[in-house]
């Protein structure tokens, strides 16, 4: 099965997406903070698609797509940016990181299940 992370310092985030995501066929990892995340990647872990929010504490969404994007593990792995911001100059920022996709905080359960979806061509 396809392996997921999620990275966002919000817990009520974090729950959100583990019920939407329980019954999908995907493994799913969950982190409060990219650094944590970090660590795991540096350690093997090998996700399918990653998914973090923007705004964190020490290490924000950005700071952590360079990160990944020096990785040879997710060099290319599809990253979406699940935030509250709405800006476009942000979400050009993200692109120009190497961002699969933006979605907006609060989001619907669909739309969130359906990213996921295509992204990793569960359908």
């Amino acid at each position: 099965m396809p392996l997921v992370i999620f990275v966002d310092d919000s817990e009520t985030a974090l729950a959100s997406t583990r019920m939407i995501t329980n019954s999908m066929p995907i493994d799913v990892k969950q982190y409060s903070e990219a650094q944590a995340a970090l660590a795991d990647l540096n350690a093997g872990v090998k996700p399918d698609l990653i998914i973090t929010d923007l705004n964190m504490p020490v290490m924000n969404g950005f700071e952590f797509m360079i990160e990944l994007r020096k990785l040879e593990v997710t060099s290319r792995t599809p990253v979406l940016m699940l935030t509250t911001e709405t800006k476009d100059e942000l979400k050009k920022q993200g692109k120009e990181l190497g961002l699969t996709g933006w979605i907006v905080k609060p989001f619907n359960p669909e739309q969130l299940e359906q990213a996921i979806t295509r992204v990793l061509r569960l359908r």
